[in-house]
């Protein structure tokens, strides 16, 4: 099947916290060792303290946000922050709450060096490390259970002196107001080696090369004025000179940690010390191989195929890493959360942080590239760079030196026409505008009424509106609302051939556009989706000249308030090839890969229902829409390697999804997965195996209960499915617990694919920090769920006024979600007030029966608030 949701990077980097044991630690310690006695280096000028006060009096120099002060405050005034003699020494000063720390120990820092190579017959520039140890792998670990090789090298930190007296002067402090740290290593020595317990260390060869750019990094922990523990990686970059002191120079950086960022949080690997793929870089080069497994753990290699996890499964390779302590990290399931062909989510050349941010596209290489295109005998490359073009015996014996004929930035396979995503780039076209609502008739307690929407799609580089029936034919007819809707032959308005015969006619459709009015009733959400009419891909409303329509939309009887009015919709495009861009899907098409859905942002306007006036009193700000593009790129666009994104991109923007994702929608073909029961028996929702005796709860897909049940998974308890018809107690793995009893993926759904649920809990794992409610709510409405309607999650037979129905109160329903241990349900519904399935939506609203009382332990500002639960740096 086409799995739509990912497991995604969060998980798989935390894995690698033990995936490299000899990149060293770098933990807290609060003992300074003193300098010994003739071990401190010459004073400096007397300015350098003033200096470095100045410096650290500067918020923007705080070492917590800025990763090379450490070192270019010293080099700017006299002090340089690299010299070799012998040994080699680094000079470097931590700034935390306005001044200079000096509290760092020996424990607290671990140091890298490298060179960069630059790159020749096809090959990338490379990082070299100085330093290496030996990893000895144990035999019967690896994959089929035999470690791939005996031992292997990988590039590591500088190892701490074993001698006390040398370790006491290995890293000091200056009361001036920085640190010098020592080097061990022997930079200069190609034969160098040592040993601390039984890890053997060495310069494995590698000649210290002055003119070289360099880079040193520190793993560096500290703990700031208000007692906080800080982790941070400075790092300074330069060449040497001939009196060996440092010169300050730049050296290639293709990602920022900031882009890594907006999906993970705060990147902390290996025990949360390495937070910066500067530092990455320093270890994780072409000097690093796994033993078990025999990969080479280069970081651009490395990255690729742990994002491109479930692609490469997909094809045939398991991607796996064996870490400390023989610990085994598959990412076979790992899914990026967005298309995985746009490189430009982590390699922006735009961004001045990343000056060699567009080498994806520049300078191909294998050691990139094929991290994502599988070289098997049975792939695709296989078969044209070995089989037919002849390039080498193996994808491996090809060399760099091939790629750029075919694949440099001017040739006819550049990597940015072969990584075109049509559905993400042509999204640039298309815009969704409500340009007015007026009020043409209004609703009573009894009689609906009529909302009049003016709307268009534009194209926002020129402001034109797209004339939605261009090659439409057919008879008008009216909706329920009386609006006017043409339908067009066949849905499509293509031409056979490319380019069209007629100048100007469009290769793609607008039919999929539909107005939605949601009006605050009972039922939380009514809508009016003009859909009277045979054809899906009808055209509605009223045009003009412009090329605006009108549309006029059902306000429901009863109904007070506000209303949402919301343009959904994408556009079906003809599927192109992404290098020529001519049309390849098949017309008509006959599978969704002859399409590409293009998502067009939904519009969105709050009215006054009385009015029909802007609303004064608008549905306040919960989630942002660019938060969930952080990760996800354009809501509705294909994810990892799927061919068609969730709901065909014409659902996209997160303000829109709680109209149809409302309090009512108890998954009709969906229970929950820990075997929760109403007090009643009798399921109206017949899809459920025998529902007249069934008592079992649904799913909610309220949208505040599906999005924090999808992406929540890694701490619940039980999992968080779709289409889950067997009612019961399941593991998060989908199987039953109880003995004998079928697992989830036996239930089926019509609209589903077949013979199996979809259980997000084994699919998905959110890549940042869980506890961090801010990194898609704003304006901290995540510490207050304001609802008023309770969560429908049993509607028992014989029950159609939606007051019988049973539900979660509202903030139990936003809780549980993730929450959603059984003793957590005893605590909500005894010790809580709340109800659980056990009551009904009169019972909170009318009965008197239901009083949320969570407030008087979790408020904001209490001593079990949820600000404090979660409270997240």
């Amino acid at each position: 099947m086409k799995k739509f949701l990912v497991r995604s990077s969060a998980a798989a980097f935390a894995a690698l916290v033990l995936a490299l044991s000899g990149c060293g630690g770098g933990g807290g310690g609060d003992v300074v060792t003193p300098p010994p006695d003739g071990g401190t280096p010459p004073p400096p000028a007397a300015s350098v303290a003033q200096a470095l006060a100045t410096a650290g009096a500067q918020a923007s120099n705080d070492t917590s946000v800025n990763s090379t002060a450490s070192f270019a405050v010293l080099q700017q005034n006299g002090v340089p922050a690299f010299t070799i003699a012998s040994p080699a020494k680094v000079n470097f000063a931590v700034f935390s709450d306005g001044k200079p720390v000096s509290s760092v120990a020996l424990g607290s820092v671990s140091f890298a060096i490298a060179k960069l190579v630059p790159g020749s017959n096809g090959d990338p520039d490379k990082w070299v490390s100085y330093v290496y140890r030996t990893e000895v792998a144990t035999a019967t670990v690896g994959p089929n259970g035999a470690a791939v090789l005996p031992q292997a090298l990988q590039a590591t930190t500088d190892p701490k002196q074993s001698d006390a007296t040398l370790a006491a002067g290995q890293l000091v402090y200056n009361p001036d107001g920085y640190y010098t740290y020592t080097f061990r290593t022997d930079l200069k020595d190609p034969a160098w080696t040592a040993t601390s317990g039984t890890t053997k260390y060495s310069t494995n060869g590698v000649a210290f090369e002055p003119n070289r750019t360099h880079r040193v990094a520190i793993q560096l922990s500290y703990k700031n004025a208000a007692g906080e523990l800080v982790r941070v990686n400075p790092y300074f970059d330069f060449t040497v000179g001939a009196d060996g002191k440092s010169v300050a120079s730049t050296a290639r950086k293709m990602v920022d940690i900031a882009t890594c960022n907006n999906c993970h949080d705060k990147l902390a690997l290996h025990g949360g010390g390495r937070v910066d793929t500067q530092y990455c870089v320093m270890c994780h080069n072409t000097g690093t191989t796994d033993a078990n497994s025999g990969n080479v753990l280069t970081l651009s290699t490395m990255v690729h195929k742990i994002h491109a996890g479930r692609l490469l499964h997909e094809q045939g390779e398991n991607y796996t890493i064996w870490g400390n302590s023989n610990s085994k990290h598959d990412y076979s399931e790992v899914g990026f959360p967005q298309p995985i062909r746009n490189c430009v989510a982590c390699h922006d050349g735009a961004n001045p942080k990343t000056p060699q941010g567009d080498n994806w596209k520049s300078v191909p290489s294998k050691e990139a590239c094929l991290s994502c295109h599988q070289t098997g005998t049975t792939s695709g490359f296989y078969a044209t760079h070995v089989t037919t073009l002849k390039l080498g015996a193996s994808a491996a014996a090809i060399g760099n030196s091939t790629c750029a004929s075919c694949h440099g930035p001017s040739s006819p396979l550049s990597a940015d026409k072969v990584h075109w995503v049509q559905e993400l780039a042509n999204t640039a076209n298309y815009e969704a505008k409500i340009e007015s609502v007026s009020l043409k008739k209004a609703a009573t307690a009894t009689a609906t009424g009529l909302l009049s929407v003016k709307y268009a799609i534009v194209n926002p580089k020129t402001g034109a509106a797209y004339d939605l029936r261009e090659g439409c034919s057919g008879a008008a007819t009216t909706d329920s609302a009386g609006t006017s809707i043409v339908g067009c032959n066949t849905n499509y308005r293509w031409d056979a051939v490319f380019p069209p015969a007629v100048p100007g006619k469009p290769q793609d459709k607008f039919g999929t556009f539909t107005v939605y009015v949601a009006t605050e009733t009972l039922a939380g959400v009514t809508l009016d989706d003009v859909t009277a009419s045979a054809s899906y891909a009808a055209y509605r409303g009223v045009a003009d000249a412009t090329g605006r329509y009108t549309a006029d939309v059902t306000i429901p009887a009863g109904s007070k308030g506000n209303a949402r009015v919301m343009i959904i919709g994408s556009v079906a495009e003809r599927r192109l090839d992404a290098v020529t861009r001519n049309p390849i899907g098949a017309v008509p098409p006959t599978q969704n890969s002859d399409l590409a859905y293009v998502p067009v942002k939904n519009a969105i306007k709050d009215v006054n229902i009385a009015t029909g006036a802007n609303s004064s009193t608008p549905r306040r700000a919960i989630v942002s829409n660019d938060s969930c593009n952080n990760c996800h790129a354009f809501l509705g666009v294909p994810m990892s390697s799927q061919t068609v994104g969730f709901h065909k991109g014409v659902r996209n923007n997160a303000d829109g999804c709680a109209i149809c994702h409302n309090a009512n929608q108890a998954g009709s073909y969906t229970l929950m997965a820990d075997g929760s029961t109403a007090p009643v028996v009798g399921d109206s929702l017949t899809s459920i195996p025998n529902a007249a005796t069934s008592s079992f709860l649904h799913e909610s897909y309220q949208a505040k209960r599906f999005v924090h049940g999808i992406h929540y998974v890694a701490k619940r308890n039980y999992p968080f499915t779709h289409c889950m018809k067997l009612g019961g107690e399941y593991n998060k793995d989908g199987t039953s617990k109880t003995a004998g009893a079928p697992s989830i993926g036996v239930a089926t759904c019509a609209d589903q694919y077949p013979g199996e649920t979809l259980n997000f809990t084994a699919e998905v794992a959110y890549p940042g920090a869980l506890k961090s409610c801010s990194n898609c709510h704003v304006n901290d409405s995540w510490k207050q769920d304001k609802s008023v309607l309770g969560t429908v999650v049993f509607k028992p037979t014989g029950k159609t006024n939606m007051l019988d129905w049973m539900v979660l109160s509202p903030k139990v329903a936003t809780c549980t979600t993730c929450h959603d241990a059984k003793s957590v349900q005893t605590h909500v519904k005894n010790i809580g007030g709340g109800a659980f399935g056990n009551f009904t939506q009169n019972d909170l609203l009318y009965g008197g029966k239901v009083f949320e009382a969570c407030e008087g332990c979790h408020a904001p500002g209490t001593a079990l608030g949820v600000d404090k639960a979660h409270a997240y740096k």
